[in-house]
């Protein structure tokens, strides 16, 4: 690993990669991959053991159909039985000792289940007690050579670094760091930690000492948006509430989970809400704004409302890009940069509606009466036709139909800088539309309290979002755009 020192602290290989290497396997994909492969291995083994036997025994030919029934039933009840024992979680999997008991115990029992299946339902007959002998040893010969093989296997991926969970950034002090290495963290919690930073030592002022771990934090926060970590992890000691309180308010610019591993003494904090993450408990402080499940509900409507808008619509873009090639010279789309989700830049698209194509340090809004807005581009921006090649941007992947309004890149710094929790709204993706716009708050903002208003709305949507809530904002923006509120 690679060591560097910052103004304060220090990082670990904070250079990690920030996509998925194809090479990794998954922790999360672990269990599942093992279920399959005992699965196989069973049916295999009811399948070759009965071929043999009848060959070899009774010179005869095997019905492979029934030997395949009886090892899929077979396979199923050992899958259930091992999974309830825990014998899919990856810790599990580590152990040779836990997998030679767990699979040893869970295959005399899948026998005398299996045996007894035959027995009460008569249908021994076309499985022989030889075929019966032999599936019990051939199955558990396999079973335990490649679990022995797998466990050692996982161990070397966990040593090289192939075995890939989510990607996380640690933050901690010296002493709780040096008991969470990277190993560690992907055997327990199973995270794959892309960047570590480590806290300065408690010397000097409150003061002093204050402003040295916001730079840290401020320093991991960046490694984490260039990394695209999905989890942050932090190491400190549980009764060192000024750091911890300190730290958890800087990542509240994060939209990521954040979580507090257990140290030494942990009895300060047991009431706080706990989750299991791997084999190990940890306290969630910091919940994402969406779960996987909302987050694909949600991606879902996009994608399937944005397709349909962009078929419907296409005549008018026809229309359009050809009045505004007629109306002005220059191009028919308007590129800009603004911020995303988790303060990521990307390129809006919208129709041409001005004279200029501003995309500085420097942008001035749209005011009542803007010389620079062209006479169809007062028409597109009142009806908000200009806004709908972000359709496009949608089908990207870069925002979504409902959402706090993206800013321009130099007003989003400017704004960040004079209001508070500011950046709470790139917690989520930017919208086309949202709840703000159909309260009233559309188009300029030509005060800071004014501003500050529209914060606190986009805010209310990323607390209290749901599927009807999307489509109830959908539906009042179309009433807005009627009445033409402050758009110009």
């Amino acid at each position: 690993m690679t060591y560097f020192s910052p103004p304060a602290g220090r990082v670990v290989d904070a250079a990690a990669p920030a996509g998925r290497d194809s090479r990794f396997v998954s922790y999360r994909t672990v269990g599942l991959f093992t279920a399959a492969a005992d699965y196989l291995i069973v049916v295999m083994a009811s399948v070759l053991a009965g071929i043999a036997y009848h060959a070899l025994v009774l010179d005869s030919f095997a019905d492979i159909g029934a030997l395949a029934a009886i090892g899929n039933n077979s396979a199923l009840v050992f899958v259930l039985l091992s999974k309830a024992r825990g014998l899919y979680r990856t810790p599990a999997l580590l152990s040779i000792a836990t997998q030679l008991q767990g699979v040893i115990f869970a295959w005399i029992v899948v026998l005398l289940v299996i045996t007894s299946l035959l027995f009460l339902l008569k249908i021994g007959g076309s499985y022989s007690r030889g075929s019966t002998i032999g599936f019990g040893f051939l199955g558990l010969a396999l079973l335990l050579g490649w679990r022995a093989v797998f466990a050692f296997k996982l161990g070397e991926a966990i040593a090289r670094g192939t075995l890939s969970g989510p990607r996380a950034v640690t933050i901690g002090d010296q002493q709780e760091l040096q008991g969470s290495s990277a190993i560690q963290l992907i055997q327990s919690y199973g995270v794959r930690e892309v960047a570590r930073f480590e806290l300065p030592a408690g010397a000097g002022d409150d003061a002093a000492l204050a402003a040295r771990d916001a730079a840290v934090v401020d320093a991991a926060i960046k490694a984490a948006q260039a990394t695209r970590a999905e989890e942050v992890l932090l190491a400190l000691r549980w009764t060192d509430s000024r750091r911890r309180d300190l730290v958890c308010e800087r990542l509240r610019a994060l939209p990521l989970p954040v979580f507090l591993l257990p140290d030494r003494s942990v009895a300060s904090v047991l009431s706080q809400p706990t989750l299991e993450m791997g084999s190990q408990l940890a306290v969630e402080l910091q919940r994402a704004p969406m779960s996987r499940m909302e987050l694909a509900k949600k991606r879902a409507l996009d994608v399937v409302l944005a397709a349909a808008a962009l078929v419907v619509l296409s005549p008018l873009f026809a229309l359009v890009s050809m009045a505004i090639k007629l109306a002005s010279r220059g191009p028919v789309i308007f590129c800009q940069r603004r911020y995303g989700f988790n303060g990521g830049e990307f390129t809006i698209y919208k129709f041409r509606t001005m004279t200029v194509m501003e995309d500085g340090t420097a942008i001035r809004q749209a005011q009542r009466g803007d010389e620079r807005v062209t006479r169809l581009g007062r028409v597109l921006r009142t009806t908000s036709i200009d806004e709908l090649p972000q359709l496009i941007n949608v089908l990207r992947g870069d925002m979504s139909l409902v959402g706090p309004r993206p800013h321009a890149v130099a007003h989003g710094d400017e704004y960040a800088e004079l209001i508070a929790n500011y950046a709470f709204r790139h917690h989520v993706k930017p919208g086309i539309t949202g709840w703000a716009q159909v309260n009233g708050f559309r188009g300029e903002t030509e005060r800071l309290e004014l501003m500050k208003q529209r914060i606190d709305l986009d805010l209310w949507y990323i607390n209290n979002w749901g599927m009807w809530l999307d489509l109830q904002i959908v539906l009042r923006t179309c009433f807005e755009l009627v009445r033409r509120q402050n758009a110009y």
